[in-house]
């Protein structure tokens, strides 16, 4: 080599190591990037309780569960399997399950689980959580065998007290000893893959990972610390995340949901199961109102062009189904939705006496995860005026309205509402039937002794052709007697960046944000 190609050679060396070294200088792309110390997710509402015990609704449980556990697990396909429990048997007559507890569980307060922990939890569920008392009023008492070992004894069979997860989570008996009353519920712990580290009432709960806890740990990617921010108003979540403040949320907006697909930054997923059933919901116990008349009922329900609120209002997202979906137990291809018939409901209305139609208050949740509250219930009420109705909306921030709704089951009442109903896309179909339908059901309003007849005889029924018969019966009562009307079954829409993978959990009645289910790429 000549001398010039040799000083061309250390140039041509010198101008490559100059690159290498700028480029290792030089930040990485995003997309290349650590993954962000914090993940920021967005919910519609504040929690109703940070106490696993006390919280209750959608949103709730869905950060809840990210703290607190059941004695069984949900894996993101809704299959069950062990989880607090390492096993169950049922007895013979149904009426017996044996537990065994997983050893070597800690809480976040470093309390280890013990059978002391599943009484206290057992009868703190019940004492301080309306629905949680509603889905065990099966169970007649609770017997500990030893610190691994407890039987719950039913009153009768209850084929949902297991799809349910056992229905109460489980916390500790030490650290509420030991902390008190306030502490436990301003600084709750439970057994789950997270920590409560902060909770700012009504801004937002952040949690970090738990590097004890007992179960698989979080996978490369997995996300070490999260805040859930929250935040009632749609629109306003998901222009906080397409200004990349925010890095996935639930519940989004079906109008930006395509805009947000369409993104290169982004994506959505659509969960395959429609879980609330947003409908029309009376309380038809009180002779005094209108609605008491099933023909009035039925009226309302012909009165409201569902398919055209699909279609034109939510974007052809949503399904509509007369009850239940196509693959669920008790399924009834027989049951048609109410048809729009404008000019039938004015002839009902006259029939029942209301030529003229009549006044009333039509209430609706402001918040939670249930997509476009408010432009349907306006929809809605433009077509009762259609037939000559005199509807005034009045709208409440979620737990405001949960109160009133929850206050509203008597006999005197007089109620009528549209938010998110148990229909299709539950655990287990009789679950609806009981929780929204029966007189002891955690969100039932309505009252017909026939129906609670089927449904008690439901719930007791192992045997799953005979309980999809009693299932369909009981449905056919509730759609012939307009007990409630649904308008669309949901189909949850969560949006997120692009490099965030989430497997959502099916088979359960909302959508939940399991951050060991989320990764960063």
């Amino acid at each position: 080599m000549s001398t010039k190609q040799g000083r061309m050679a250390l140039i041509l060396l010198g101008i490559l190591l100059l690159i290498g070294l700028l480029l290792a200088l030089y930040p990485k792309s995003s997309a290349a990037q650590t993954p962000p110390k914090k993940l920021i997710v967005a919910v519609g509402e504040d929690l109703s309780s940070t106490d696993p015990s006390a919280g209750f609704g959608g949103d709730t449980w869905a950060v809840t569960m990210n703290y607190a556990e059941y004695l069984i697990n949900r894996a993101p396909s809704g299959d069950l399997g062990p989880g607090l429990a390492t096993s169950w048997k049922v007895s013979p007559d149904g009426k017996q399950i044996d537990f065994t507890l997983r050893k070597g569980v800690k809480f976040h307060s470093g309390d280890l689980l013990t059978t002391k922990d599943i009484a206290f939890s057992f009868e703190r569920g019940r004492a301080k959580n309306q629905t949680v008392r509603s889905f065990l009023n099966s169970v007649e008492r609770l017997e500990i065998i030893d610190d691994y070992r407890f039987k719950l004894h039913l009153k009768e069979v209850d084929v949902l007290f297991i799809p349910r997860q056992c229905s109460f989570m489980v916390v500790s008996k030490s650290y509420y000893d030991r902390v008190g009353e306030d502490r436990f519920v301003r600084e709750p712990v439970g057994t789950g893959p997270y920590k409560v580290v902060r909770y700012v009432p009504g801004e937002y709960l952040d949690i970090e990972r738990f590097d004890d806890y007992w179960g698989e740990k979080p996978r490369l990617g997995g996300v070490k610390e999260a805040r859930f921010l929250f935040i009632p108003d749609e629109t306003t979540k998901a222009a906080k995340l397409k200004a990349g403040e925010i890095d996935l949320i639930s519940g989004c907006p079906y109008p930006l949901a395509r805009d947000i697909e369409k993104s290169p930054e982004f994506k959505i997923v659509k969960l395959a199961v429609e879980h609330s059933t947003l409908s029309v919901m009376f309380n038809n116990q009180n002779p005094k109102t209108p609605w008491y008349d099933r023909r009035v009922r039925l009226a309302m329900a012909y009165a409201v062009d569902c398919d055209a609120i699909i279609k034109n209002v939510l974007f052809g997202i949503p399904h509509r189904y007369a009850f239940l979906a196509p693959y669920e137990l008790g399924y009834d291809p027989e049951l048609k939705p109410y048809p729009y018939d404008p000019k039938r409901a004015r002839e009902l209305l006259a029939e029942a006496g209301y030529p003229n139609g009549f006044g009333f208050k039509l209430y609706w949740p402001v918040g939670g995860r249930n997509p476009m509250l408010r432009e349907v219930a306006e929809t809605i009420t433009s077509y009762f005026k259609a037939v000559g109705l005199r509807p005034e909306l009045v709208s409440a921030e979620r737990l405001a309205f949960e109160s009133k709704y929850r206050a509203s089951k008597g006999p005197e009442a007089e109620y009528v509402c549209y938010r998110g109903v148990g229909r299709a896309g539950l655990r287990e179909p009789s679950e609806g039937l009981v929780n929204w339908n029966s007189r002891h059901g955690a969100f039932s309003i309505s009252y017909n002794p026939e129906l609670e007849k089927v449904i008690a005889e439901a719930r007791a029924t192992v045997d799953d052709t005979k309980r999809a018969e009693l299932i369909k019966k009981g449905v056919r009562i509730i759609h012939e007697e307009v007990l409630t009307f649904p308008v669309f079954n949901t189909v949850g829409v969560y949006a997120m960046k692009k490099n965030i993978d989430f497997k959502p959990t099916l088979k359960i009645q909302f959508e939940l944000l399991l951050v060991k289910d989320m990764t960063i790429r």
